[in-house]
């Protein structure tokens, strides 16, 4: 893949940026490449930070790379902080009654900073606030770093840019901390998002920083709205959603990608049978984890393949020890999962001049026995040795969940997205992921609300040739969200002069 005139101009560009980039438009791939770039224009000792949402983005980072990373910091927001700046430098703001090693449990939850601090001091756990739009980590990260001298000549030594993935998801703690790094210890910031993909305002995102950011002039913006993803006729109705795009509809001649259908709730299985493509991927996105469940038995009824792909319960696990959870439950799930493949998730920091395949080895097999005769006591016991081999110190409730992913069927299909071609999950889960044709309902969004209109967005730009939309009927409660969806479409399309079935086919 080459970079477009646009990306070029990003990547080649100096100073503070921020680039707001549509659905579809080659974000991760920029970013790769402007790191790539700037690596190698660096002749100094410093390095850089990639710091994503997800440990699988940070893994994508690192694997589209090609280059060695080991030097530099790529992988979450709360891991960067936590072993960058809260580890190292806590006792230096709080006292040696701090010399502990700190792991997290953000199951534990707290109502003041004071109260985090305490269970911190004496359980020597990291907890999270009970009111998401709080954030324990990044209070503490950035109280460490005012008070602690130490702390800013580290980072200023040795960070000279710091990159930031989907930065509309940024909470406003984590806006300042990182605003912080760039106002006051002047090291340079990449910032890219899409402020219509703001879809977590429920757990405390705060999309108007990127907005903020916008108007900035200590950062140049940049935008990227060539969507590769997604056919024209998608990029047309997405593209009506919101007013920053709004401008770049397109007149198309061939109208089929985009089927609108009205059913009854037990029908559109049926209805769907002969716009569906069965030779092509295809999913089926809902509101909720009970939705995608239904909506996969229903297309089975109907004789549709779908599988069902559930949340797990390792999902929600975001410590920097997550990783191990992820590989374990791939090497004991998947069939061609290797030890190879679980060595090559070790962060690099944990091996150093080990000679770690034989003990890793050893311990998976010992494991393996372990889990199939349901031998819980060992499987903490291990599972504690491996991390404490590793450098990473393992809780008991998160080896309990993994077991739990392990041992119940139902949650394998999450791991094997690669190999399912027609599945059903929430919208949520499907952001970052594309398929041929897609299947949503109208009802679940309300699009007088802004998280809503970015749900939905989110969702219909997942397609790449095909959206299927469902209404429906006979259900009063569900009439009305769909009279709502059709008022909020219609009144977006009049100022362009078009209507409803100038954008789809209306069945």
């Amino acid at each position: 893949m080459t970079l477009s005139i646009s990306q070029n101009e990003i990547v080649s560009s100096k100073g503070n940026m921020i680039v707001s980039a549509s659905a579809g438009t080659g974000k991760t791939y920029t970013m790769v490449s402007k790191i790539a770039y700037e690596l190698e224009q660096n002749h100094t000792h410093k390095v850089i930070a990639a710091i994503t949402f997800t440990i699988k983005a940070a893994k994508e980072i690192k694997n589209r790379l090609k280059i060695d990373t080991t030097d530099h910091f790529i992988g979450t927001n709360n891991s960067f902080v936590i072993e960058e700046i809260i580890k190292p430098f806590i006792r230096d703001v709080y006292g040696l009654e701090y010399n502990f090693e700190v792991t997290t449990d953000y199951s534990k939850k707290i109502k003041t900073f004071k109260s985090g601090m305490q269970i911190l001091k004496e359980n020597h756990v990291i907890c999270s606030y009970e009111n998401n739009n709080q954030n324990f980590v990044f209070e503490l990260a950035f109280e460490i770093v005012n008070q602690s001298r130490a702390c800013r000549l580290f980072l200023q030594s040795k960070y000279f840019k710091i990159y930031i993935d989907e930065y509309q998801d940024c909470d406003k703690t984590m806006h300042n901390f990182f605003m912080y790094m760039c106002n006051n210890l002047g090291i340079e910031l990449f910032i890219i998002g899409d402020p219509k993909q703001s879809i977590y305002m429920w757990r405390g995102a705060y999309p108007e920083a990127f907005n903020g950011i916008l108007n900035n002039p200590n950062f140049q913006h940049k935008t990227l709205t060539d969507n590769f993803r997604s056919c024209k006729q998608i990029q047309n109705y997405s593209n009506i959603l919101s007013d920053e795009t709004i401008k770049l509809y397109q007149n198309i001649v061939d109208k089929k990608a985009i089927i609108y259908i009205k059913s009854l709730p037990q029908e559109w299985p049926k209805l769907i049978k002969p716009y569906l493509d069965i030779n092509k991927n295809y999913a089926v996105l809902s509101r909720t984890n009970n939705d995608a469940e239904c909506n996969a038995n229903q297309m089975i009824k109907s004789n549709l393949d779908c599988t069902y792909i559930p949340r797990t319960p390792i999902s929600d696990i975001s410590t920097s020890t997550a990783w191990l959870y992820n590989a374990l439950a791939q090497y004991f799930i998947l069939e061609k999962y290797s030890v190879y493949d679980f060595m090559d998730e070790i962060p690099e920091q944990s091996i150093g001049d080990k000679k770690i395949k034989t003990f890793i080895e050893n311990k998976l097999n010992l494991l393996d026995q372990l889990i199939k005769s349901n031998n819980q006591s060992q499987i903490i016991v291990q599972v504690k040795e491996l991390g404490d081999y590793l450098n990473y110190e393992c809780e008991d409730e998160h080896i309990i969940k993994l077991i739990n992913t392990i041992l119940n069927k139902k949650y394998h299909s999450a791991f094997k997205l690669d190999e399912i071609r027609s599945v059903s999950m929430t919208l949520h889960s499907s952001k970052g992921l594309e398929y041929d044709q897609v299947i949503i309902f109208a009802s679940d969004y309300n699009l007088e609300n802004k998280e809503d209109i970015n749900n939905h967005y989110v969702a219909v730009t997942r397609a790449k040739s095909k959206l299927i939309i469902i209404n429906f009927i006979g259900d009063e409660k569900m009439h009305l969200k769909g009279v709502q969806y059709c008022k909020y479409i219609i009144d977006r399309l009049c100022p362009l002069g078009l209507k409803p079935n100038d954008i789809m086919e209306i069945i």
